[in-house]
């Protein structure tokens, strides 16, 4: 439609839309996400808008991503739009149809209103589909879990040592609870983006450390209900124990956790407090977790140093029933508590553990209200980098692949959060296990003793099930890796060039692949040292699980490029939403439960054969099923990429 305004012809729009409020009360699949600061128009803003098209159109959509309803001014801005002679249209998913249509009925410019039928099932059945899921891998991971604590109970019980599972468990747990708390309490307390609005505020700072605690804590419980459930209740139904003994055990399970995590956090906050004076802050924010690490592995070395066994005293815990329990008894100082509370079913032995631990918790807030700001305030006052001159002696012709992977590494290793998240996790954890064994064997007198153990566990390791249950034990470990699931997401925006530069699609992933299976080899390579030092197996054997292994993760790794691809995270504000509110990576936990799953289902009936036959069964399997899927991307490259924008 033309018409005239000062003698010249205007073109008007059939419609215009104009998003009032990009808040929504739903979060359907089908809307994409933003990190773009909710918030809401002003009736001033709106006004302003729309005298400036008013000229343009006669009808207005009040509607693009956000809801319409949320608005808590709608009234007047229907009152501006009826000002202005407009005819209006609302678009809404109708959750605050009801409550609004006193309000709606008043205007009759409102010519017509939208409802989203399906955005309120949409949301029901993507819960639910997640809820499900969610399930569906619980139920799975506790199976797995519980089928090896059956095994390793079972063999306990044989020789009366039953107990000493229950002392393994809570050591590993309280190992593990550390260096995954080191690893939270540094992004928490640190590295997170919220700093810069908490610490202005006036608040105390126990409230601030009580809180980021909390959210460590909250973390680590949903850790307990994955690794710890199964193996306590497995534990439970094998040695026959009463109500009493659940009771105690979920009272020592809520307790347990606290004073590990203080304890990384409190090495963190030590290390951290140095980062005022630090001049290169993003390096030692990469490092400082390590130290953090390191420093947790002396202390445990500290601690594990002073419970030396005698041939005589090994040899009476072999003898008696449960008295192998003190090799582990005093690795910590909440470990003979915990054992005892949950052996002896004792509640008083609990109210220990439950003393033990407020003590420690009230000497951590007194001690870190100070500690934590010195370091929290000193990472703030980070200024800008300034830049280096670059000249002809800087640039270097590299080869296409080799310059591509080189910045895939760069980007790992120059961001703190990128690394920390993304590859710490999986290569540490072995590296950790293979510290604290080899120190408890040299810390140990009874060598001819272990050479008997190592004998007898090679025998088992050197057989279907045994390389079943390594490979399980590495598949586990490289799901912490994130570096092929996030490996399109880390690009942000800056992925669209992807399609521009002169590399061909499929070539770019291979090279975004690269470093997820470095740092996975590397993974491998320290499992099965690991298992060389604890059972010295044959070479053949580690080969055979090395080049098992590295086909493993070609695969896996293949699988979540193609994930990431199939949903890349590209709008993003901050490094730490890639790693922390990615779907994404998820699938690597998922993946290689299914993986774990077909390994033992090979294996299983097969146990009565040599390794190597299982071996050749499994590598076959996955090579083939890595042809197709690579000839798959190679094939569909060009659709893959549509979603890269």
């Amino acid at each position: 439609m033309d018409t005239k305004l000062n003698d010249k012809k205007i073109v008007k729009f059939k419609r215009i839309y104009i998003e009032i409020t990009n808040v929504c009360n739903l979060n359907c699949s089908f809307c994409s996400n933003s990190n773009k600061v909710k918030r809401e128009m002003t009736p001033e803003e709106f006004k302003e808008v729309l005298s400036k098209i008013n000229n343009y159109t006669d009808y207005i959509y009040l509607h693009v991503k956000g809801e319409p309803l949320t608005h808590h001014n709608l009234d007047k801005i229907l009152d501006i739009t009826k000002e202005y002679n407009k005819k209006v249209c609302i678009t809404t998913n109708g959750v605050f149809l009801k409550d609004k249509l006193p309000i709606l009925k008043k205007y009759d410019n409102i010519y017509q209103i939208n409802i989203s039928l399906h955005s309120e099932n949409n949301k029901k059945t993507s819960q639910i589909g997640k809820v499900i899921l969610y399930g569906i891998l619980l139920v799975y991971l506790m199976g797995i879990f519980g089928f090896l604590s059956y095994g390793l109970i079972t063999t306990l019980q044989q020789v009366h040592q039953e107990a000493m599972f229950i002392g393994i468990f809570l050591l590993g747990l309280a190992l593990l609870t550390i260096i995954q708390s080191i690893i939270s309490a540094t992004n928490v307390f640190y590295f997170s983006k919220d700093l810069d609005y908490i610490l202005p505020l006036p608040l105390k700072p126990r409230e601030i450390l009580i809180s980021k605690l909390n959210v460590i804590l909250v973390t680590e419980y949903v850790m307990e209900l994955i690794f710890a459930v199964a193996p306590i209740t497995v534990y439970g139904i094998l040695t026959s124990a009463g109500a009493m003994y659940y009771i105690v055990s979920l009272l020592v399970l809520i307790i347990f956790p606290i004073i590990p995590i203080l304890i990384a956090t409190f090495i963190i906050m030590i290390i951290m407090s140095f980062s005022k004076g630090v001049k290169n802050k993003d390096r030692f924010k990469l490092i400082a977790p390590l130290l953090g690490i390191i420093l947790a592995l002396v202390l445990s070395f500290a601690f594990s140093g002073t419970s030396e066994l005698s041939e005589a005293d090994l040899l009476k815990a072999l003898t008696q029933a449960n008295s192998m329990v003190e090799m582990v008894r005093d690795s910590l100082p909440i470990i003979k508590p915990g054992i005892n509370a949950i052996v002896n079913s004792s509640f008083i032995e609990f109210l220990k553990l439950l003393g033990i631990t407020a003590i420690c918790y009230i000497v951590f807030i007194l001690i870190g209200n100070k500690l934590y700001f010195r370091g929290a305030v000193g990472n703030l006052d980070s200024g800008a980098k300034k830049g280096k001159n670059i000249t002809g002696k800087d640039i270097k012709i590299n080869l296409v692949g080799k310059s591509y992977v080189a910045k895939e590494f760069k980007m790992l290793f120059k961001n703190p959060i990128f690394f920390v998240q993304c590859v710490l996790p999986s290569v540490l954890m072995p590296v950790v296990f293979l510290g604290i064994f080899i120190v408890s064997i040299n810390s140990n007198n009874s060598q001819e003793a272990i050479s008997e153990f190592q004998n007898v566990l090679s025998g088992f390791i050197e057989t279907p099930i045994g390389l079943a249950a390594i490979l399980a034990l590495t598949e586990f470990l490289t799901s912490m890796l994130y570096i092929a699931p996030t490996a399109i997401s880390r690009d942000g925006q800056n992925a669209i060039f992807m399609k521009y530069i002169p590399v061909p699609y499929y070539k770019q992933l291979v090279y975004k692949g690269i470093p997820n299976v470095v740092f996975g080899t590397i993974t491998s390579i320290i499992v099965l040292v690991f298992v060389y030092v604890v059972a010295k197996t044959s070479i053949l054997f580690l080969l055979t699980a090395f080049v098992l292994n590295l086909v493993l993760l070609i695969l896996q790794t293949i699988l979540m490029k193609l994930v990431d691809l199939r949903k890349p995270k590209l709008e993003w504000s901050t490094e730490y939403a890639v790693v922390k509110q990615n779907m994404n990576l998820l699938w690597p936990f998922v993946l290689n439960l299914l993986e774990i799953g077909i390994i033992f289902i090979v294996s299983i009936p097969l146990s009565f054969t040599n390794y190597l036959i299982t071996a050749v069964i499994l590598a076959l399997l996955h090579i083939i099923i890595t042809y197709f899927v690579n000839r798959y991307i190679y094939n569909n490259q060009a659709k893959l990429f549509d979603k890269v924008s």
